[in-house]
């Protein structure tokens, strides 16, 4: 039993909490950084999920700045623009995902040529505001299971003790909380700072998954907080109710409203949330009985029947874990993967104390033992303030996109590709902003020294129906040729067309995949042969 209590804590370690998820603009046509020869009638934009448009806008080269019209559905989005001349567009977007997160980005293109040095147009996070709603979201879960998880406790195990001290309070702070989380969620949503914005983040965000949420842990708050019922089934019942509406809650956020099969995602996240409130929840009233002698049977009863939640916390952890974690290989790259790791530690110490009160602390308290009861009372307090640390850790994951680990772990790839008439060594070395660097080195097909005229880069990508993007790669004297801040985000799907001009009369294409290519510090090579 002590192992596989042990088992379940870690792996409530490792199951993402219900809020990390974040869409990731795949592909734009036009691409980022294209240039066009007439100007679109629209821009597409491909996420990784299913967003809804917030709000979009395109400035031109004449700096007016016109809103854009959004259609579409799910993952694909339609941006109209209206006519537009020659010179750079910088079309900008934020939109919400399925798990209530906003993203906002920008795509830029030019119609006809390069008007204007662009300034980095990436979006700099409000700190103030991320920390608000940071706080706000670890108090609001705290609260929650304070109330909800505690009230089962006391209603399973010690109905004496059944009733929430104050429960006009605790309905007031939870509106407050739960309300203050859901403006603040509109300010993230439409792109503000920490402020005031009258009345449209709010109207903003009751419109998204977070307001359901919100308004599901408000009423499991409510159901907590009645009176004890005369009759204990009654008062068990709506114990019992208010932690399955406040885990439904759980449902509407993060991985589980955009990974794949729903239905089963959601049913864990249901029992994962569930079991994590009632756990939280029990400490306090667990904290309280071990300094009455005269309810140590409580104890008892309760340390005989937690082994059942916590298998189900075991099942639950290990299908979400199938289903929503990627590689572990390259977790510290990302502020996911660290996160991750801080938790983790957390939750072995509460391994550590967890196993000490219940193989034991629990018995000798049960027996009557002082010096056991008060070494419990210590253990049980640094049980809570591990608790709440490791809320407040996990938390954390509401601020690790939108560079989810499939897209973020990007490593430098290389790639040989060969022909009768000249050989290139492709290099692509991931940067920020979503751009690379492209180092190609020319030899003749005999590995021998080659100084050709100039050397063309094209990138496309037929599977996500983006058109040739062409670079003018610039010789850097040292036998290498390269291009900065070329537009990248992900391999699948793109190929490259080395165009080398030999001499006057004669050029080289040089085409492979992307796909095709390996980790510059990878042990295998692939190698392609084009005309």
């Amino acid at each position: 039993m002590q192992a596989a209590v042990l088992l379940v804590l870690l792996l409530s370690a490792v199951v993402p909490a219900p809020a990390h998820a974040h869409a990731v603009l795949i592909s734009s046509s036009p691409a980022n950084n294209q240039v066009v020869n007439d100007a679109p009638a629209e821009i597409q934009l491909h996420f990784n999920e299913p967003v809804k448009v917030v709000r979009a806008s395109a400035r031109l080269t004449n700096d007016k700045s016109i809103d854009l019209v959004s259609s579409g559905g799910g993952a694909d989005i339609t941006l109209r623009l209206p006519s537009v001349g020659r010179g750079t567009v910088i079309a900008s977007y934020r939109v919400v995902s399925e798990d209530g997160h906003p993203v906002g980005g920008t795509v830029v293109f030019h119609v006809g040529a390069v008007s204007q040095a662009l300034a980095d147009s990436s979006e700099t996070p409000s700190v103030a505001l991320d920390t608000a709603i940071w706080l706000i979201h670890v108090a609001s879960i705290i609260l929650l299971a304070h109330v909800v998880g505690g009230r089962l406790f006391c209603a399973l195990f010690n109905p004496s003790d059944a009733g929430v001290q104050r429960p006009l309070f605790t309905a007031f702070a939870g509106f407050a909380l739960l309300g203050s989380g859901l403006y603040l969620q509109g300010l993230d949503e439409i792109g503000s700072d920490l402020t005031f914005a009258g009345a449209t983040p709010l109207s903003m965000a009751i419109r998204s998954n977070v307001a359901v949420a919100g308004g599901l842990f408000l009423v499991a708050l409510i159901l907590a907080a009645l009176p004890p019922f005369r009759t204990r089934s009654f008062t068990l019942a709506t114990a019992a109710i208010a932690i399955a509406v406040a885990s439904a809650g759980f449902t509407f956020t993060g991985h589980s409203a955009v990974v794949t099969p729903a239905w089963l995602a959601k049913t864990c996240i249901f029992f994962h949330g569930g079991i994590l409130l009632f756990w939280i929840g029990s400490l306090p009233p667990l904290w309280r009985l071990s300094r009455r002698p005269s309810r140590q049977m409580s104890l008892r009863s309760f340390s005989a029947a937690i082994p059942i939640p916590f298998v189900a916390m075991l099942l639950a952890g290990l299908t979400l874990a199938f289903l929503e974690l990627p590689s572990l290989g390259s977790m510290l790259d990302s502020m996911y993967g660290r996160v991750l790791l801080v938790k983790i530690g957390l939750v072995a110490l509460l391994c550590a104390l967890a196993a000490y009160n219940r193989f034991w602390l629990t018995g000798a308290a049960i027996q009557g033992d002082i010096s056991a009861c008060g070494r419990l009372r210590i253990s049980i307090t640094a049980e809570i303030v591990l608790a709440v640390v490791i809320v407040g850790v996990a938390s954390l994951w509401r601020f690790a996109g939108p560079d989810q680990l499939q897209y973020a772990l990007l490593q430098p790839l290389s790639i040989h590709i060969h022909t009768e008439k000249a050989m290139a060594q492709f290099e692509l070395e991931p940067k920020s902003h979503d751009t690379a660097s492209v180092h190609v080195t020319i030899l003749a097909s005999d590995f021998g020294p080659m100084h050709p005229r100039a050397v063309t880069l094209r990138l496309w990508n037929p599977t996500a129906g983006v058109e040739a993007i062409r670079y003018e790669l610039l010789n850097s004297g040292d036998g290498e040729w390269r291009a900065e801040n070329v537009p990248y985000r992900s391999p699948n799907g793109w190929r490259v067309d080395v165009q080398v001009l030999i001499d006057d009369f004669t050029t080289a294409h040089l085409e492979a995949g992307l796909d095709d290519a390996v980790d510059i510090d990878g042990s295998a090579s692939d190698t392609n042969r084009s005309q």
